[in-house]
């Protein structure tokens, strides 16, 4: 229903704002905002925090904890924590079963016509 964006300075060498804040809303008035940064003073991919209306969780790698620290056993969720590699088994089930996969262009278009008007948005904002 409503979707911003907002970013910090360009790199100088990369071209690339690193750090950048999306902010959206449903229909249903809920609220999901995204904070992304390239300032990171670890490992790649450290952590991900996510906050919602009947938890906090932290995902670290393969790994899941609550808001509290407290880990989570995610090993009877699927056959394998590999994201990549359930990625790659859905794509083949798929084609075996005859049917669409999960997460298939059709499905996830208009997520990117979203991302394309934010950064439609981001483009207006840095040229004005």
């Amino acid at each position: 229903m409503q979707a911003n964006a907002i970013q910090g300075p360009i790199h100088p060498v990369l071209g690339i704002a690193m750090d950048m804040s999306i902010q959206l809303r449903a229909e249903s008035g809920a609220i999901c905002t995204l904070s992304l940064s390239f300032n990171n003073d670890g490992p790649l991919g450290t952590f991900f925090r996510y906050i919602g209306d009947t938890g906090t969780y932290l995902a670290r790698y393969d790994d899941l904890f609550t808001g509290k620290d407290e880990p989570i056993d995610v090993s009877g969720v699927d056959i394998s924590t590999d994201g990549i590699e359930l990625q790659d088994r859905e794509f083949v089930a798929a084609i075996r079963e005859g049917r669409e996969p999960n997460a298939s262009l059709a499905q996830v278009l208009p997520c990117y016509r979203t991302l394309a008007a934010l950064e439609q948005q981001l483009d207006a904002a840095r040229a004005s």
